[in-house]
């Protein structure tokens, strides 16, 4: 009887170990495969980026350039899957919470009221061209609204980039543009937040909307108008040093509060936005601001780079794809310049003007949103193709038509530290 078991025992170890070594070799074969991926991705993110910086253009247009080079659409290298797509989504959650970091619900509150109407109309109009579009192409009611929610955001961080290497962030329309490009934040998001409601149902119902609305901007308003007082209150009582070096709870802040916001049926990246507004009064005093760009600088490239390689580049050889962002450019261009045109009688078609192309990049918030869209079937290849078109003109439009419009301010150690090979004026 011992040595039947004996005899099983090594059958069954045979039959065992060969499978197991097996599966760890998949595994481990896997794990290279993601490795690679992610590698290709960082690596081509960077490198692409920095090009288009050097090109004088946004480095959001290289990252996404990089995906469609690695992805399948080009060499191959990178296809999509469940681990990159979480990647892609904590770049997008960081990324949002490196932009609430840089903005304080004071600079909500001392916004004019030249900021608040640019504001205004550069959602109203461009939303209501989206939606124009959608219904005049037979598409779903959700759909159309989507596509309206896609074009409103304007991208604070490249309109800022540019105006401060023109010199000329001090001024008066610099600062209705970021004033107002908050206020489009703001309330774009939660205009994300009521579409993503709405997606979750087939019919779209005025009490619906009224309480997506409700929650979101009950969301928002808890956050800022209890976080904002709370963090002022109990900030003499936080030691920086142990702050600073509490990074993981900063991190953990943020994850826990997108993970909030998904509870409540608002999209992950609002809650991240929502927290780092909170933080943000008292970044000043706490050393965590570089490390959390620091993160968002390598998940966030990871996020454009997978819009990248989810864009069907045979689709942007389709005339229709591109006759159809055309017109989304043309629409998503007017409704944020004629926005700006509005406060010409109070501050004079030069200013006007200069804000209203100041409104028109959509940058990386649209990237977030229609990636957003994607990933949730609300829309598909093709409808995506035609919204990033939109994006990638209008972010590249705006940087070359304020530096035709609006003329440099150079300070003397500025043009010094070039003769001595920087750019950022800070000097060797």
């Amino acid at each position: 009887m011992k040595k039947f078991y004996l005899i099983f025992y090594i059958l069954l170890s045979g039959l065992l170990v060969p499978s197991i070594s097996y599966a760890a070799a998949d595994a481990h074969g896997e794990l290279g495969g993601i490795l690679f991926s992610l590698f290709c991705l960082v690596f081509s993110a960077q490198v692409l980026g920095w090009l288009a910086s050097r090109l004088g253009q946004p480095r959001v247009i290289g990252q996404v350039l990089a995906g469609v080079l690695v992805g399948p659409s080009l060499l191959g290298f990178v296809h999509v899957n469940l681990t990159l797509q979480a990647l892609a989504e904590f770049g997008a959650i960081f990324l949002m919470f490196a932009v609430g970091l840089e903005n304080r619900l004071r600079d909500l509150l001392a916004v004019g009221k030249e900021a608040v109407i640019v504001a205004i109309l550069g959602i109203s109009l461009p939303m209501l061209g989206g939606y124009c579009f959608g219904f005049f192409h037979d598409l779903s009611q959700i759909q159309s609204i989507f596509i309206g929610t896609a074009m409103v955001a304007t991208s604070v961080g490249i309109t800022a980039q540019v105006l401060n290497d023109l010199g000329v962030i001090n001024s008066k329309y610099a600062r209705i543009i970021l004033g107002a490009a908050v206020i489009d934040d703001i309330l774009g998001l939660a205009i994300l937040g009521v579409v993503s409601g709405m997606a979750s149902g087939e019919e779209v119902s005025a009490i619906g909307v009224a309480t997506t609305l409700g929650i979101s901007l009950g969301f928002v308003f808890a956050v800022l108008l209890v976080g904002v007082p709370l963090i002022r209150r109990i900030q003499s009582h936080l030691n920086p040093q142990k702050i600073s070096g509490g990074f993981g709870l900063i991190i953990s802040l943020s994850l826990g509060f997108a993970a909030l916001s998904g509870v409540v049926g608002l999209a992950p990246i609002i809650g991240a936005f929502l927290i780092g507004m909170v933080l943000a009064e008292v970044s000043d005093n706490y050393d965590f601001q570089d490390k959390v760009h620091a993160l968002e600088s390598f998940l966030a490239p990871v996020f454009f780079a997978m819009v990248g390689v989810q864009l069907p580049l045979a689709l942007l050889a389709d005339s229709e794809v591109l006759w159809n962002g055309a017109v989304l450019t043309i629409i998503a261009i007017l409704g944020k310049w004629l926005g700006g045109l509005a406060i010409a009688p109070q501050q004079g078609f030069e200013v006007a003007n200069k804000v209203g192309v100041g409104m028109v990049p959509r940058g990386e918030v649209g990237l977030i949103v229609v990636g957003i869209g994607l990933s949730t079937q609300l829309i598909d290849n093709k409808l995506f193709a035609e919204i990033v078109v939109m994006i990638i003109a209008t972010t590249v439009f705006a940087p070359v038509v304020l530096r035709m419009i609006i003329k440099p301010v150079v300070a003397p150690r500025l043009k010094e530290a070039d003769a001595l090979g920087t750019s950022d004026g800070k000097g060797i």
